[in-house]
């Protein structure tokens, strides 16, 4: 993840480089880990409904619910609903901070993947509909499950510690610095975004 969350703590105390950034210096720090764990790739609720996505998010940022504990209050359901223009506004640069080609394509294949298994699932097919399932789940199913795959390889090796030429991982006090350790203000001065 770009910043870190972490349970009653003060997203702006674990991140404090995150106000040099103007929009996020306009969010409270509960809006900002709200943000984090909408929008980062890695956020632990990446593979959840946009709406549950959002649901989970909002609690683990601390949003409140109604008293009788039903569904979300005002200012969370406002918040939830893309209401609140700061935080529309940070989620924006937050997408265009973290943005990578690999990450977005794997999102897209996975759209896909779930469009196709949608339309397999839809009751009373015509004839016409009924062929283009057959197509779709024969032809192009298997091929993007099989890139769905491939990519998510590629991002799991760029996860993985960085090794030595002989393959050896470096023990702990080698001056090898992993980038996911960087913040982002580390990064944008060391040019990596």
């Amino acid at each position: 993840m770009l910043f870190r969350v972490e349970n009653n703590k003060d997203f702006f105390e674990l991140n404090p480089e995150a106000k040099a950034i103007e929009e996020f210096g306009r969010c409270t720090a509960k809006q900002m880990a709200y943000v984090t764990l909408v929008s980062d790739y890695k956020s632990p609720f990446r593979k959840r409904k946009l709406e549950d996505k959002k649901y989970l998010a909002a609690m683990a940022a601390g949003y409140k619910l109604e008293k009788d504990g039903k569904r979300p209050d005002i200012n969370t359901r406002n918040l939830m609903a893309g209401k609140v223009g700061n935080v529309i506004a940070a989620i924006k640069k937050y997408n265009e901070i973290q943005y990578d080609e690999d990450f977005e394509t794997l999102l897209s294949v996975k759209t896909l993947i779930s469009d196709i298994r949608k339309f397999n699932d839809k009751k009373d097919k015509t004839i016409l509909e009924l062929e283009k399932a057959v197509v779709l789940t024969t032809g192009k199913l298997d091929k993007l499950v099989s890139t769905k795959k491939a990519l998510e390889d590629i991002l799991d090796l760029r996860d993985e510690p960085p090794t030595t030429p002989d393959g050896v991982s470096p023990i702990e006090g080698d001056d090898i610095v992993d980038e996911g350790s960087l913040s982002i203000l580390e990064k944008v001065n060391q040019g990596i975004i």
